[in-house]
């Protein structure tokens, strides 16, 4: 009872930290008491008690929807499919290489939004009495975009299960026998995510960081002008911030990746005694490492998603 107790307390402390986001106008849900938080199409739910009760979800997912906006049209299903098709090859191929290719969803993204803007100035609105260019892209459009393409980001056990097979175990299952091993298999996560997402999507209470990311991401590269009101900050919308960072992110590449190599992986005790082999072993490079700096952005972000997707602006 206890601990119930101190929980709840903690509840409500956080209850009251948040009460300044829902001053906003794109959010809803200032009675919000997050230990009676209902399920989505429940009769008991509403956009109050949808709406998360931790800020960094609040501030950037919006708890209401208006039904008007365009979501399922040709030029989002047309971009999604060809970008889906191209992500799911490239990322096959290269993955047998001994440095695979790292294609993450902030790549994605970016590549999305340079082809949405690039499609909605060059085609015409409207081709034998069809509508595929209705005007600016929506973010539930470039939602939808986002979410096809990112299917194909990154390759599956089933195929690795299936080279093994084949080149270890000279074991061949054949291609008809393959492709439905590979359907199966993503049917199965496809079904198990379906019955979960009711207890693991739906609730307002529930965060999935990776996700906010993305979305944050997404709202910045469509919201492009919004900045702070706070006249205590520095004023630069989150487009223009983001671009800034992809900008000096790419100028100091150059140094450490061709001009200076040597910043990748600078031990200065290696420097000072390079035939000592315990030192060597526990500050070098193909040691442990200890002591060592790192000035390359590859090193920095080798085991880490996307650190300039940042989702608490």
């Amino acid at each position: 009872m206890k601990n119930g107790a101190e929980y709840e307390n903690t509840d409500e402390n956080l209850s009251n930290t948040t009460d300044s986001i829902y001053k906003s106008s794109l959010f809803h849900g200032q009675n919000q008491n997050p230990e009676k938080v209902a399920l989505l199409n429940d009769s008991a739910s509403s956009s109050d008690t949808e709406q998360s009760p931790y800020e960094e979800v609040a501030v950037n997912i919006s708890n209401t929807d208006d039904p008007n906006t365009l979501c399922l049209t040709f030029r989002s299903m047309l971009i999604g499919i060809l970008l889906g098709c191209i992500m799911a090859f490239t990322s096959q191929f290269f993955a047998f290489r001994t440095s695979p290719l790292d294609l993450n969803i902030g790549i994605l993204v970016l590549i999305s939004y340079m082809i949405v803007e690039l499609m909605s100035k060059i085609l015409p609105n409207r081709i034998f009495n069809i509508t595929i260019n209705p005007g600016p892209f929506t973010m539930k459009e470039y939602a939808l975009i986002t979410t096809m393409a990112s299917s194909g980001l990154r390759t599956y056990e089933g195929i690795e299960t299936l080279t093994i097979q084949r080149f270890h175990f000279k074991y061949n299952l054949g291609h008809f026998n393959s492709v439905l091993f590979l359907l199966i298999v993503h049917a199965l996560a496809i079904s198990f995510s379906g019955i979960l997402k009711r207890y693991l999507i739906w609730p307002g209470f529930m965060i999935w960081p990776k996700t906010l990311m993305t979305c944050s991401l997404i709202r910045t590269l469509i919201h492009e002008n919004e900045f702070t009101e706070d006249h205590s900050r520095w004023k630069i919308t989150r487009l223009k911030f983001f671009w800034l960072i992809v900008l000096c992110q790419f100028l100091w590449y150059w140094l450490p990746g061709c001009i200076f190599p040597l910043l990748s992986f600078f031990s200065l005790i290696c420097v000072m005694s390079p035939k000592n082999v315990v030192l060597s072993q526990v500050t070098g490079a193909c040691g442990l490492g200890f002591g060592a700096i790192e000035f390359d952005w590859k090193a920095w972000v080798a085991y880490l998603d996307t650190p300039i997707l940042v989702p608490f602006w």
